[in-house]
C-alpha cells in the first residue's frame, strides 16, 4: 500500500504537539487529544492520576477498551454518547459530518499512514474530524518504521478503501467528579494488589507478557508526567519509568530471540523486582504527600500566613513571625497530626533549614 502525506491542520496539529503521546497506548492517544480539545493542554495527563496493577482474563495487563473508556470517563470526563458498530466508510464519512469529531476503532492492517499497512492486523484507533480527515496521536516504534502523531486527508474512495468495518464513538465532555487523595488511593490499590502480583508472576503469559511491560511501562511514564504537572515532581517516579521501558526494551528482544515467543526467567526477575516496586514507591508518593500537607498546614497556623506565603519561602528563615519558639510548636502540632515522634538525630541544623527539609525528616518517620 502506498502511504499519506501527512497535511497542517490548524485546530488538530497544535493540540497534537500538547500530547505525551510517549507515555501512551494505542486506545488512551486518540482520547488524549479529546481532552486536550475539550480542556486544556496537558488535561489528558489525568489519565496517569491512577497508578494500579489491574488485570483482565488471560491473565494479561488491562488495557482493553472498556477499561480504558471507563478511565477517560472517570478521569477526564469523556462519557460515550453514541456508538456505531460495524459501519463501513462511506457510514463512517457520513457521520462524521454529521457529529464529528467521532474516534473510531478499526483495523490497522488496512490504514496506509500506518506502517501496519499490509503487514499486520491489529486494532487501531484515530479521529476522524471531518469526513476527509484522519487524526491520529499514536507514538511507537515498529519493525516497519515509526508511528508518529499526525493529520492527513483522504478522499472518500480512500477511506472507503482502508474501512470495510469499523465501530465509532462519539464522546461528551461532563465535569469531572471530585477525586480523594489520588496519591492515598493508589498506595491502597497497589498494597491489595500484591497478592495479584505474585499470582500473575507465577503464571503463564507466553508472548504476552511483552505486551504486559510494555503497557505498564507507559503508565509509570505517564504517572510520573502527571506528578508534575500537578507540582509534585518525582526523580524516583521519574528513574523507575525510565528502568520500565529498559525493560520493556529487554523483554522485546528476548522474545524475539527465544523460540518459544517467551521473554525467560531474567526478564520475569526483573519484571517481579519493579513490580514490587511499584507498591513500595506508591507508599511513599502518599507518605510525602500527606507529610508536606501536615508541614504546611501547621506553618500556616502557627505563623497565621496563607499557603503562597509559605510556598515562596526558601528558608523557613524567611517566614514572617518565624522564630525558634515557632518552630518547636510546628514540629510539635506535626508530629500530633501524623502520629510520630522525631528524635534528637532527626533535628539537625541541615534538617531544620526549610520546608522541603523538614517535610523530609516527617516522611522518613511515617514511612518507617
Amino acid at each position: 500500500m502506498t502511504s499519506l502525506a501527512e497535511t497542517y491542520d490548524r485546530l488538530w496539529s497544535p493540540l497534537l504537539e500538547t500530547i505525551r503521546a510517549d507515555a501512551l497506548d494505542c486506545l488512551q492517544a486518540n482520547l488524549a487529544v479529546l481532552a486536550d480539545r475539550h480542556g486544556e493542554a496537558g488535561a489528558h495527563l489525568s489519565l496517569g492520576a491512577p497508578l494500579r496493577f489491574d488485570l483482565e482474563p488471560g491473565p494479561r495487563v488491562a488495557g482493553s477498551l472498556p477499561y480504558r473508556l471507563a478511565a477517560a470517563h472517570e478521569t477526564l470526563g469523556l462519557r460515550v454518547a453514541r456508538r456505531w458498530d460495524g459501519i463501513d466508510g462511506a457510514r463512517l464519512r457520513a457521520l462524521a459530518d454529521e457529529a464529528g469529531p467521532l474516534y473510531v476503532i478499526a483495523d490497522a492492517h488496512g490504514l496506509t499512514w500506518t506502517p501496519y499497512a499490509g503487514r499486520r492486523h491489529t486494532e487501531h484507533t484515530f479521529l476522524l474530524s471531518t469526513s476527509d480527515t484522519v487524526v491520529d496521536a499514536y507514538h511507537d516504534e515498529t519493525p516497519w518504521g515509526p508511528c508518529r502523531p499526525g493529520v492527513w486527508r483522504l478522499s472518500p474512495s480512500e477511506l472507503d478503501a482502508m474501512l470495510p468495518t469499523a465501530t465509532a464513538l462519539r464522546f461528551t465532555a461532563e465535569p469531572i467528579a471530585e477525586q480523594p487523595d489520588v496519591l492515598a488511593v493508589n498506595a491502597k490499590a497497589m498494597a491489595d494488589a500484591v497478592p495479584a502480583i505474585d499470582a500473575y508472576l507465577a503464571a503463564d503469559h507466553g508472548d504476552g507478557l511483552v505486551l504486559d511491560i510494555w503497557l505498564l511501562g507507559r503508565s509509570r511514564l505517564l504517572h510520573g508526567a502527571w506528578l508534575a504537572r500537578n507540582d509534585r515532581p518525582s526523580p524516583e517516579v521519574d528513574e523507575h519509568a525510565k528502568a520500565w521501558l529498559t525493560l520493556a526494551s529487554k523483554s522485546y528482544v528476548a522474545s524475539r530471540r527465544s523460540r518459544t515467543g517467551a521473554p525467560g526467567t531474567a526478564v520475569l526477575d526483573d519484571l517481579g523486582r519493579l513490580l514490587h516496586e511499584d507498591v513500595a514507591i506508591a507508599a511513599r508518593l502518599a507518605a510525602r504527600h500527606t507529610t508536606r500537607a501536615a508541614v504546611l498546614g501547621a506553618i500556616q497556623d502557627v505563623l497565621r500566613i496563607d499557603e503562597p506565603t509559605v510556598r515562596a519561602a526558601t528558608t523557613l528563615r524567611e517566614l514572617p513571625n518565624y522564630n525558634s519558639f515557632g518552630l518547636v510548636d510546628i514540629i510539635e502540632r506535626v508530629e500530633t497530626r501524623l502520629a510520630v515522634v522525631l528524635d534528637d538525630e532527626d533535628l539537625t541544623p541541615q534538617a531544620l533549614q526549610d520546608i522541603d527539609s523538614l517535610c523530609a525528616i516527617f516522611a522518613r518517620r511515617v514511612a518507617g
